[in-house]
């Protein structure tokens, strides 16, 4: 495909976020705790809803198997609700 046909095509918003939480130890109890989720990619629609989802990683941790990855449904941007994975950004480079 030309790189013209690619610009002029729209790009797909995604319908699913990919947030990935490692495994950060243990609690009092024994239970497993989790980190703060990390944004690793994205899962899109395909053209035949029928054949399912396609899954695109920007990142693949190596820790991937001693965690948990979710599937969290995107929101409307123009939504009051604050994003947390935006906020834990700005609260980073402060």
């Amino acid at each position: 495909m030309s790189v013209e046909k690619q610009t002029q095509q729209k790009k797909a918003a995604p319908a699913y976020r990919l947030p990935f939480s490692a495994k950060a130890g243990t609690d009092r109890t024994g239970q497993p705790t989790l980190s703060y989720p990390v944004e690793i990619g994205a899962a899109f629609h395909r053209r035949e809803a029928t054949k399912g989802l396609i899954a695109k990683f920007t990142i693949i941790p190596t820790e991937l198997s001693e965690g948990v990855l979710f599937l969290a449904p995107v929101e409307d941007r123009t939504s009051d609700q604050p994003n947390l994975l935006d906020a834990a950004e700005t609260e980073a480079g402060q």
